[in-house]
């Protein structure tokens, strides 16, 4: 298609259009539009128990992507590439997901040696946007737990980037697989729907060694 509309959403790629900024261990600082968690899913794997909740804060309108870690007390910032930088994005606007997992060690060893690590994969996303490679990051469990926010929005404050986010109802599908250490096999998938008004869990699925236990 060689609509103008089209063409900038192109160009903004991962810029524009933030999704799963793997901030383990933070919370939003500022928070608009709350809604109630989705059932709690608990999982049993030969290292540990593993307890997962998610948060969901639709059409976000936040004055930065700042995060505070509620261990450490120390502030993040998040930069329109996504990354961890001292320059936040000053303006953002979409929707956020925040899974909380929370760990219990089966073994001798404490959950303090855990590592959790993801490998994240756009599996399906609307034609209008730039493909995305995928990506791998790593981070040590601190306290028995960790969190993972995905974001999916667009600064405000940006006239291309506004404009198209008015004209265009993107979305896009991630496949996002959670390891422990340096394990080859993921003890969890998992795939998120993201668009500008909310970011949905679609599934979550155990892996080979993990089984799936009543909450």
């Amino acid at each position: 298609m060689a609509a103008k509309s089209v063409a900038d959403s192109r160009s903004y790629g991962r810029r524009s259009f933030l999704s799963s900024l793997a901030s383990f261990g933070l919370a939003p600082k500022a928070r608009k539009s709350e809604k109630n968690s989705e059932p709690v899913f608990r999982f049993l794997t030969p290292e540990c128990e593993i307890r997962m909740s998610v948060q969901y804060f639709d059409n976000s309108m936040l004055d930065s992507l700042r995060f505070r870690d509620s261990i450490t007390n120390r502030v993040s910032c998040v930069s329109s590439e996504g990354n961890s930088d001292p320059s936040c994005l000053q303006r953002f606007h979409g929707s956020l997901a925040v899974a909380h997992y929370h760990f219990r060690s089966r073994l001798a060893a404490a959950t303090s040696t855990l590592r959790l690590r993801e490998l994240v994969h756009t599996i399906d996303q609307d034609t209008r946007m730039t493909p995305r490679l995928p990506f791998e990051r790593a981070l040590a469990v601190e306290r028995e737990m960790a969190s993972d926010i995905q974001a999916f929005g667009y600064d405000p404050g940006d006239r291309k980037q506004a404009a198209s986010a008015k004209s265009a109802s993107l979305w896009a599908i991630l496949r996002q697989d959670l390891f422990l250490n340096d394990q080859s096999s993921s003890f969890l998938t998992v795939h998120w729907k993201h668009t500008f008004n909310l970011i949905s869990l679609v599934d979550v699925i155990p892996g080979d060694a993990t089984e799936q236990v009543s909450e």
